[in-house]
């Protein structure tokens, strides 16, 4: 038992432990006390403490005790206010500070309006008291002020004012005037953010602090700067002021004034849409003077800051100004101070900073990306402009070295200069296109020239990003196709001498290995060949991106012949190299080289394939005519058949450890490749056809692919999972034709022998070892799970499953007998998940076979095997629960669920037959859904989608027809039902599920009423037949007014009791009915639940969180009466009686039924009622005495 009293250095100790903890353990304890002192009162807290065996069934079982003098959230803040103001120990002052936010988030509501005030002037004084604390506690006490700010914008008019409250800093020293800014932008910075809770109010509150004071916030902003520049100090502290005040503009500018919620990552894409108030102030010129004169007056990093700024203002929005003349007038600004800053030695100077150099660029992209290019053409100096930036820009190409990312935003700069020229005047484009020519020359040289410093090691390799590199690719290509026959003239001269070159280095390479000289190794021209090389790599690259960047409706002849003949340029290349490395001495080879250039044949070939291989081939003309004659290349076919026989070679790797993790990358990229080609109509039909492919499905299990290998290991999922896309693609390739029988036969031959030993062995003949028999099942089913995934119809699954069962299927139960703990197990169940699973209705068997009946008989086998084998594994520590346990319930609840939804069974044969397969499946369900803690299943999110989805299909069908369930297993599944709801995760689906799962309980519960309802309306017992659940419970039917009205032919159900259902039907009242009915706390706590996340938090599944409330509230009418009166009065005295109507409207026209009708009429009433929610500011209210859900 705790203590309720601690000294101040005890606590100071207590929070430097938290913060620096010496171990894990310490850590904890001082969380735990820390929280025992500082309560934050969230139903979340202490979710990981004593519940850890799952088996609590009440739903209080998560709040942890806290300190019996603190009652309320205010006391827990008063005391975080003490330590505050008696504490100069950083991490206690950061404590207090986190706290204090964690409690104003979550229970701001609840404090009345004195209280907000007075925290709010409590940290504003504070703040001002200790200008000298660290900088991370002052900012982090900032950000607490402009959170309690933003909450009580709307409720409490004393916030708003925000410029006078902040004034005061304004009016002493240095620190105080950089501290007053900070606060500034710690207010605009949280007024922008948007959380989960309540976003409609807290958009709201944006709005008026947009409307009210953002622009005299900018103003202000402005007027310091002015001053900051008129007074040309460049001391450290002044420099900080400048960054301070320059950062205030740029969040001022940053805000979100329409409610997009832009991500601040894709903020170089759109224009900034101010509002129509602010139109004066960039009319006005001296805005672009003054952010211009601080970016050629401060020193960096004050001068990055404001070319950040000079990015923002180049990309408002440009319907903002008045007049086109206004607009021209902003933009010829902006082009005139550009044209100074690139011509002039000052501008030049300015840029050889990295920081102003990038933002620059960036400046320029964001520029073009909102301004038309016949705007920026009607400016009288446009030529120059135009020309002065492309100079820079092919200067900046060579940026590599010191700016790498900046070349990005001159390649979107031209891209997006280049995509307007269709509007453009002829003059213009002649103009623009000439430039495109010369940047694509140096856009060449750059390229190659980085090559050299690669290889002297002065800057890292861009070819090693292929990411990054694809995105700079594409962009560039859609400026060299501006002029694609000048452009591709210098692409082409440059790829021809480099071949040239090549072949040279060959020869010598050939000549010299032949000779009784020194070996080449002792010379350069090991080094000569991996340049080139390395520049013939860019080269393909750069052309698979032009030939990619072709657009069917807008490419000429000229420019498919263009296409065509650098394509045998390629061709040609690649023929080369094939020969060298057939020959050259592996000494000559660099891993990293090899990846690199056929990582650029498979760009190639990937981007050959979308411009002229599929159903538009026909209209290619002129580049199958340069293929043909070159290389005889007449048809698509023809190309597949080059494609599939020169990248062959990727996937027999070999044995050298050095070359292993290039060999792998290589092996993914060839079989992405490969899936590729085989996922369109027209390119899977001629893959089938080629005899390199008929070749490689006749002999798909060579020895010489290396990574069918299963014990060739890789840390890296994406290389782990080859054979399973191997095989995937192969399975989509074969069944491509109609007629596969033969084929498919042939296909699985290898298989049959490799089954046919392990067979063998498990029966004692053979001479296979447990190791290699283990290793040969891990391949093998991994293999067969990618053949079955890509199965599509009844007749592809027939033949399989006609192979597969029941010749085979007991080496899988054997599989999990013998290892189920091992990745063997794992393997063996991804396996059977896919081979279950009916999608596309592919398992579907004729109406006299027992093959669904036998298929989950074989599932039940294995399931039941691996179930016994999970409840009896121990976890051996905390973070190895993943590994060693739950992964492998994970798979137990995925098959599950796709064997109880396949509509494939018949479930009811198992019940009628004695047969246990059904039973014993879900008993070990249920047994291992309370081995786990109901917090772990919602934090593990792989575990919970598999748990929910589960859950959900249980709930659909095969829950009701059970004779009965545990109560522990039904007190588990409500509680996690209500505990996945309220969770603060990513992914909406486990609350959708969740959601969907109570809303079918409660529709049985409510439709085996009516339908009792009905039966004893029939034998005249009418209205006696039905009465309230407790003898207590008095009041009419209908919530909605009329007890015995009907909707749609359906009777309204009417009060209810129990004890009276009981007594009529005894042993046939069904079990979950009883259940429902004698557990009305738990069904309170799971409307509460679900009402308040519906009402007050932002989530995207809105519709999900309305469907159950109609059933959980027609199943507890007066509890959900006495809530929505206490609803109403929790809140502001003055909102009362909109709150009562709001309420009253939820239930308008509302029936006692669940007909889809009337669940439409309460979600449409849901909907608007959650509107009023956030349009008034309410406050929740939570479940009143959580004991009672014990």
């Amino acid at each position: 038992m705790m203590t309720t009293t601690v000294d101040l250095q005890s606590l100071e100790q207590l929070c430097e432990t938290l913060y620096n903890p010496p171990s894990s353990d310490s850590r904890i304890h001082a969380e735990s006390v820390l929280n025992f002192h500082f309560p934050v009162f969230s139903s979340l807290e202490g979710a990981s403490g004593s519940d850890q065996d799952g088996s609590n069934g009440g739903l209080d079982g998560k709040l942890q005790s806290h300190n019996p003098n603190i009652s309320s959230p205010i006391g827990s803040a008063l005391l975080c206010r003490d330590l505050l103001e008696s504490s100069k120990n950083p991490y206690a002052l950061m404590f207090a500070t986190s706290r204090l936010k964690a409690l104003v988030d979550d229970h701001f509501n609840t404090f009345s309006l004195p209280e907000q005030s007075g925290l709010r002037s409590f940290v504003l004084q504070h703040i001002y008291q200790h200008p000298d604390s660290p900088q991370f506690i002052l900012a982090s006490q900032a950000q607490l002020f402009g959170v309690i700010t933003k909450l009580g914008w709307i409720g409490n008019a004393e916030f708003r004012p925000l410029l006078d409250h902040v004034q005061v800093f304004f009016q002493h020293g240095l620190n105080h005037r950089i501290l007053g800014i900070q606060l500034l932008s710690a207010v605009a910075l949280e007024m922008n953010f948007t959380g989960t809770k309540n976003a409609a109010t807290h958009r709201k509150a944006a709005v008026g602090f947009r409307d009210g004071q953002l622009l005299p916030i900018f103003k202000n902003a402005l007027s310091m700067l002015q001053t900051a520049l008129q007074m040309q100090q460049s001391d450290n502290e002044t420099s900080k002021l400048n960054i301070a005040i320059l950062s205030l503009i740029k969040t001022c500018l940053s805000f979100d004034f329409i409610g997009t919620s832009y991500e601040e990552t894709s903020d170089d894409v759109g224009s900034i849409q101010v509002p129509a108030l602010w139109r004066s102030v960039f009319e006005e010129p001296g805005y672009l003077d003054l952010l211009w004169g601080c970016w050629k007056s401060f020193s960096s990093p004050a001068s990055v800051v404001a070319m950040e700024c000079l990015s923002q203002a180049a990309s408002i929005r440009r319907s903002l100004f008045s007049t086109d003349a206004d607009r021209h007038t902003y933009i010829y600004h902006i082009m005139r101070e550009t044209i100074w800053t690139l011509t002039t030695a000052a501008g030049q100077n300015k840029l050889q900073d990295l920081g102003n150099f990038h933002e620059f660029c960036r400046m320029l992209s964001r520029f073009k990306s909102t301004y038309q290019l016949a705007e920026v053409c009607d400016y009288k100096e446009s030529d120059q402009w135009l020309a002065a930036v492309s100079e820079f820009t092919a200067r900046g190409f060579h940026a590599w070295k010191w700016s790498p990312n900046s070349v990005q935003y001159l390649l979107m700069f031209w891209n997006k200069t280049v995509s307007s020229l269709m509007s453009a005047k002829q003059e213009t484009e002649m103009f623009i296109g000439a430039l495109t020519v010369d940047l694509t020359r140096a856009y060449l040289k750059s390229r190659l020239d980085c090559v050299h410093a690669v290889m002297d090691g002065e800057v890292d390799d861009p070819l090693e990003s292929e990411e990054t590199l694809l995105i700079s690719l594409e962009a560039f290509a859609n400026i060299a196709r501006t002029k694609y026959v000048e452009s591709g003239q210098l692409i082409l001269t440059e790829v021809r001498t480099l071949s040239q070159k090549y072949q040279e280095l060959i020869q010598r390479a050939s000549s010299l290995a032949g000779s009784s000289s020194a070996p080449i190794g002792s010379s350069d021209l090991k080094e000569q060949l991996m340049v080139v090389e390395m520049q013939l790599t860019w080269m393909v690259y750069i052309i698979g991106a032009c030939i990619g960047g072709r657009v069917l409706y807008q490419s000429t002849a000229e420019q498919d012949q263009m296409d065509g003949t650098l394509a045998c340029e390629v061709l040609g290349f690649i023929h080369q190299l094939q020969v060298w490395t057939a020959r050259r001495s592996l000494y000559l080879a660099s891993p990293d080289a090899h990846l690199h250039v056929q990582s650029s044949i498979i760009y190639f070939y990937s981007r050959f394939r979308e411009s002229y291989i599929g159903e538009d081939a026909a209209k290619a003309v002129k580049v199958y005519t340069q293929l043909g004659d070159r290389w005889g290349l007449q048809t698509p076919k023809d190309v597949l058949d080059v494609i599939v026989s020169s990248s062959l070679s990727n996937l027999q790797t070999s044995n050298d450890p050095a070359w292993k993790s290039q060999e792998d990358q290589l092996v993914v990229r060839t079989l992405r490749l490969y899936t590729n080609l085989s996922s369109g109509y027209s390119s899977v039909k001629y893959m089938r056809k080629l005899k390199s492919m008929q070749d490689l499905l006749r002999n798909h299990n060579s020895d010489d692919f290396k990574f069918l290998d299963p014990s060739r290991r890789s840390s890296d999922t994406v290389v782990s999972r080859s054979r399973t896309v191997y095989y995937t693609m192969l399975s989509r390739i074969l069944f491509a034709d109609d007629n596969v029988d033969a084929d498919f036969w042939r296909f699985i031959r290898p298989w049959e022998v490799i089954l046919n030993q392990v067979m063998l062995a498990f029966e004692g003949k053979g001479g296979l070892g447990e190791a290699q028999i283990r290793m040969i099942l891990l391949g093998m089913f991994k293999d067969l799970r990618g053949f079955v995934t890509s199965i599509t119809n009844r007749r592809q699954f027939t033949l399989f499953f006609e192979w597969f069962y029941p010749t085979y299927t007991p080496i899988v139960l054997r599989a999990i007998e013998l290892w189920p703990q091992d990745e063997l197990g794992i393997a063996t169940l991804r396996f059977w998940h896919e081979f279950a699973t009916n999608k596309s209705n592919r398992v579907t068997f004729d109406s006299s076979s027992a093959n669904g009946i036998l298929l989950f008989r074989e599932t039940s086998n294995i399931l039941y095997t691996y179930g016994r084998d999970l409840l009896n594994r121990p976890i051996s520590s905390e973070s190895s629960k993943w590994r060693e346990k739950y992964k492998g319930i994970m798979l137990y609840f995925n098959i599950m669920s796709v064997s109880l939804s396949g509509k494939y069974t018949n479930f009811g044969v198992f019940k009628l037959y004695g047969d246990k397969a059904l039973d014993r499946v879900l008993e070990i369900f249920f047994q291992l859904m309370l081995a786990i803690p109901v917090a772990d299943m919602i934090a593990f999110s792989k575990l919970s989608v598999a748990y929910y989805t589960v859950l959900d299909v249980f709930a659909a069908e095969h829950m009701m027809g059970l004779p009965m369930i545990p109560h522990s297993v039904l007190e588990y599944m409500f509680r996690s039902l209500g505990e996945v709801v309220p969770a603060h995760v990513q992914d909406a689906s486990c609350s959708t599920l969740a959601c969907s799962a109570i809303d079918k309980i409660c529709t049985f519960v409510l439709n085996w009423l009516i339908k009792n309802k009905i039966r004893q309306d029939g034998n005249g017992e009418g209205q006696d037949a039905v009465e309230m659940i407790d003898s207590d419970i008095t009041g009419s039917g209908g919530i909605a007014g009329g007890g015995e009205a009907s909707f749609n032919g359906v009777p309204s159900l009417g009060p209810i009791s129990l004890l009276k259902l009981q007594q009529q039907h005894g042993s046939s009242l069904h079990w979950l009915v009883e259940y429902v009915l004698s557990n009305k706390a738990l069904m309170s706590h799971l409307f509460v639940v679900l009402f308040q996340v519906f009402a007050f938090e932002n989530r995207n599944n809105h519709w999900s969180l309305s469907r159950p409330l109609l059933g959980l509230i027609l199943l507890n009418r007066e509890f959900y009466e006495e809530y929505s009166q206490n609803f109403v009065q929790n809140q502001l005295p003055d909102r009362r009686d909109h709150v009562q109507v709001a309420v009253a409207g939820l239930m308008e026209g509302v029936e006692d039924n669940l007909t889809m009708q009337n669940r439409d009429r309460f979600t449409t009433n849901a909907t608007a009622f959650r509107r009023e929610c956030s349009q008034l500011t309410l406050m929740a209210v939570p479940l009143g005495d959580r004991n009672e859900m014990q």
